[in-house]
């Protein structure tokens, strides 16, 4: 019996690593579930379409955000070619012709003309001009004719512009008016040229007004052509044309204030007024107006249709010339 209490107590005593640590078959947690192969597939396509899916989507999006940063003239579709407005032209050519011619109790033919050239970069402007003009008149009971008009010059002219503002020019060329008894007018200047204004629409000028301000050096060759009014009662009708006279040379050095002004009254229809003003600090009682206003009504992308008043001062002419000169035209204009 004591035997048996002893086995009793030794098992009631037993310590915690001797006891089971096995869990009840029931308190077992539950196994994970295996995958079979074919699903394992199924998943593997399914996250492949997935990330192709999200490729094309990385891609519209790059392609958006590269177009909304493109400037406006590049997203635009290019214009088609014969709708494209031309480019303008470094070349800028006009002449000018005006032709009256009278018959019967009357018989006179004048001719006056201009031809100009300009070639613009971006920072020079190259010109030049040459221009005449030449008439014959006879009155009906007259046995000759006479000349009313024989004048003539040629100019060059450079521009240097530092903006489009601002600029200097370089001008030099020759002159000469055998009526006023100039036989040659040779000159030099130089100034500065200031455009106040310079509106342009496809090409086509709409307004324009420019200033110069420079300084001029010129010869006056005088050389009396034709007689004066109160000689021609006492010389005979044929020897009206052989009696030259020389007349003093004068020198000229004078500022000059030009004005060119150009505006488009409506379309097809512009205003252009030529002004310059010289006075000769040698002698400070000759200076010079010289003023042109035209209007040109355009017949089509060269042609046009001029009227022109023109008025020449010169308050100091050659011995027995008239100070004043007027002369209104009606030409024909071409730009080219």
């Amino acid at each position: 019996m004591w035997i048996e209490v002893a086995v009793m107590a030794l098992l009631c005593f037993q310590t915690p690593q001797e006891m089971p640590t096995t869990l009840p078959a029931e308190e077992a947690p539950p196994p994970t579930p295996s995958l079979s192969a074919e699903q394992a597939a199924q998943a593997a396509l399914q996250a492949a379409q997935a990330a192709q899916q999200a490729a094309e989507a990385a891609q519209k999006a790059l392609e958006l955000m590269e177009k909304a940063q493109r400037p406006p003239e590049i997203q635009a579709a290019a214009p088609p070619a014969d709708k494209a407005p031309p480019s303008a032209s470094a070349w800028t050519n006009s002449a000018n012709i005006n032709l009256i011619f009278l018959a019967g109790n009357s018989s006179s033919i004048s001719l006056n003309g201009k031809i100009a050239l300009s070639y613009k970069t971006a920072d020079w402007i190259f010109g030049g001009r040459v221009y005449g003009a030449y008439g014959r008149a006879r009155l009906g009971t007259a046995s000759y004719s006479s000349d009313i008009a024989m004048q003539g010059g040629v100019d060059l002219r450079i521009d240097r512009r530092f903006n489009p503002v601002l600029g200097t020019y370089g001008m030099a060329g020759i002159e000469f008016d055998h009526i006023k008894s100039i036989e040659a007018r040779p000159f030099a200047e130089l100034g500065v040229g200031v455009i106040w204004i310079d509106e342009k629409a496809n090409n086509t000028q709409k307004s324009l007004l420019s200033t110069d301000l420079g300084f001029r050096y010129a010869y006056e060759s005088r050389f009396r052509y034709y007689p004066t009014n109160a000689e021609i009662p006492f010389l005979k009708p044929e020897d009206v044309s052989s009696e030259p006279r020389n007349i003093p040379d004068v020198q000229v050095v004078a500022p000059r204030v030009a004005l060119v002004f150009r505006h488009m009254l409506m379309d097809g229809v512009t205003f252009a007024e030529d002004l310059e003003v010289l006075w000769n600090i040698i002698n400070a009682e000759r200076f010079w107006i010289n003023s042109t206003s035209k209007i040109l009504v355009r017949l089509n992308t060269i042609f046009s249709i001029s009227t022109a008043l023109t008025f020449k001062y010169d308050s100091q002419p050659a011995d027995g010339a008239k100070k004043l000169d007027t002369m209104l035209s009606l030409g024909l204009d071409a730009v080219f």
